[in-house]
């Protein structure tokens, strides 16, 4: 069976002379590996630089083994402001990063693949740190990570005022449950607002936000601390910001 999909490239290491072996993740196939004979010497196959970032519309041949042959690359979007800007770059890096690392082969998430289009697209306007509150609260919620934010986790209680937050648990506690867990600490009420908006909101509405700089740094850190926790990501890790 042949199959033409759009993919941005996670990963790849040159394989022998002229090949390519590469990490896509693809809209309607999710994550795969595949290979490129004769990358380095058949131009009119692959049009594409096959640079990690890249957009690119890509003829595969789906099988059961882990490693796809990729017979053709088209370069469709290749984001040059991010081989310009550090910053950017970083930021670019990990989106890539968790994408790679959390989503298993085959898995399709389409919501997971519009969320990192328009988010390596949103790089060029809008503030780094905003985008990374907004990535990775999405990103969380369309893995089936989602952090609880409009009641107690354990007893399912609205809550209304003086929130705290468990790691652990991944979500917010009432008065009365949060006697029984130790990493429980207070967060802001904008934060508990803020962060719940992202979570249901789509793009482009939800870049509208504006979070004070002292809520995205609580924000970032509670992402992290969720992050390391339940993934084993950490967030600020080759994260360069400025």
């Amino acid at each position: 069976m042949i199959a033409k999909d759009f993919g941005f490239v996670l990963k790849r290491m040159n394989f022998r002379e002229t090949s390519l072996i590469v990490t896509v993740f693809t809209k309607r196939f999710g994550k795969i590996n595949g290979i490129l004979k004769g990358f380095y010497t058949l131009k009119k196959e692959f049009s594409s630089s096959m640079d990690i970032f890249t957009y690119n519309e890509f003829v595969f041949y789906p099988k059961r083994s882990t490693l796809w042959l990729i017979s053709f690359a088209d370069l469709i979007k290749d984001f040059p402001f991010l081989r310009k800007n550090l910053g950017k770059n970083s930021v670019a890096c990990k989106f890539i990063e968790i994408v790679d690392k959390t989503l298993p082969l085959w898995d399709k998430n389409p919501l997971v693949f519009s969320l990192l289009k328009n988010s390596l697209s949103s790089l060029t306007h809008y503030r780094l740190t905003k985008l990374l509150c907004i990535f990775f609260t999405k990103f969380l919620t369309f893995c089936g990570f989602k952090p609880e934010f409009t009641k107690c986790i354990k007893c399912h209680k609205k809550l209304s005022l003086g929130f705290s937050f468990s790691i652990s648990c991944g979500g917010l506690l009432c008065e009365t449950c949060r006697a029984f867990y130790p990493d429980v600490f207070p967060i802001s009420s904008s934060v508990v607002a803020i962060i719940s908006y992202i979570q249901n909101t789509d793009f482009p509405l939800v870049l509208r936000i504006e979070p004070s700089s002292n809520d995205e740094e609580e924000i970032l850190n509670i992402l992290n601390g969720f992050l390391t926790h339940h993934l084993n990501f950490n967030l600020f890790s080759n994260l360069y910001l400025q």
